[in-house]
């Protein structure tokens, strides 16, 4: 638009000028050349001002096809950057999945080891337990009789553990509200608890403890449980009640208690020498916790032990 305008006025005053000049010359002759002059110069002029426009026009499609190609190439180059990445990114994501999938598959046989594990200590302990009884078929001595059903009893305490960790999804912890339950129910059966009328009563919380803890904690139930089944009720009927919960997130306290007969006058723990008593003693040292026993409507024994690092409820 503003070349058709510039090229209008150049005709112009072109225009003009050769009308003056043709006013200002004398002759025809004159006129006539100087006419032609302008006529030449006109066009000379428009076709170098044509040919002008052309030049730019060429160099600035050469400047946008240059762009373009440029473009292109930055686009292809971005491209291939691109490529380089996600294949990056693939094949680190393939090895992260190989990586999980050895990871679970090292979880899965230890696991399966572990549980392995504590099969076979379970079946050793039940061949104990099974020498054990053999041997009292050859013992006439009511004492030593008693000495082998106590050590059964203990030697259950622990292979139940073991058992209960075999069937368990979880080979860390144990469920010690169901282990109390069926160490209660093995107790009863073998010192016929329910036909001399003792009753059990069971306050327990769905908590799990670790396996380091679990076995001197039902050697200690079973201690405790043995105890008052055979001392606590010699001519009469009554009841052991079993709690175990949790103080607050470090503590836990295990009671059992009975309304028996009590304990003897001028009974004293420290001095106590029975081979019961002093697994008790021992095993509140190896649990880290503070035992008590005491007499209050009966016999109470208290344990308060704190739980491992890995201590949680059940439900986590």
């Amino acid at each position: 638009m503003n070349i058709n305008i510039s090229l209008s006025r150049f005709y112009c005053k072109l225009t003009l000028t050769g009308f003056l000049l043709l006013i200002s010359t004398n002759s025809p002759a004159q006129r006539y050349d100087h006419i032609s002059q302008g006529v030449l110069w006109a066009k000379s002029n428009s076709f170098f001002m044509r040919w002008d426009l052309i030049i730019v026009g060429i160099v600035a499609l050469l400047f946008v096809l240059g762009g373009a190609c440029v473009g292109y190439w930055q686009k292809q180059i971005n491209g291939k950057r691109l490529q380089l990445k996600e294949k990056e990114i693939s094949e680190q994501n393939q090895m992260l999945q190989h990586l999980t999938a050895d990871k679970n598959r090292l979880l899965d046989e230890k696991d399966w080891l572990l549980k392995e594990v504590h099969h076979r200590v379970k079946n050793n302990l039940q061949i104990v337990m099974s020498l054990l009884n053999t041997q009292s078929a050859f013992l006439k001595n009511n004492a030593a009789l008693a000495a082998i059903r106590e050590s059964q009893n203990r030697v259950q305490a622990i292979a139940l553990i073991h058992q209960k960790l075999y069937s368990s999804s979880n080979v860390a912890f144990i469920d010690i509200a169901v282990y109390i339950s069926e160490l209660v129910n093995y107790l009863a059966d073998c010192y016929d608890a329910h036909e001399r009328g003792i009753r059990f009563e069971q306050q327990i919380e769905r908590v799990k403890i670790d396996v380091a803890q679990a076995v001197p904690v039902g050697l200690m139930l079973n201690e405790a449980i043995t105890n008052a089944i055979k001392y606590a009720f010699p001519h009469k009927r009554g009841y052991i009640n079993i709690s175990l919960g949790t103080l607050d997130d470090n503590n836990i306290m295990l009671s059992i208690a009975d309304n028996g007969i009590g304990l003897p006058q001028g009974f004293d723990i420290k001095e106590a020498s029975s081979l019961g008593m002093e697994m008790m003693k021992a095993l509140s040292k190896q649990l880290g916790g503070n035992f008590k026993m005491e007499n209050s409507e009966g016999v109470a024994i208290t344990l308060v032990f704190r739980a491992e690092k890995n201590f949680g409820n059940i439900e986590n």
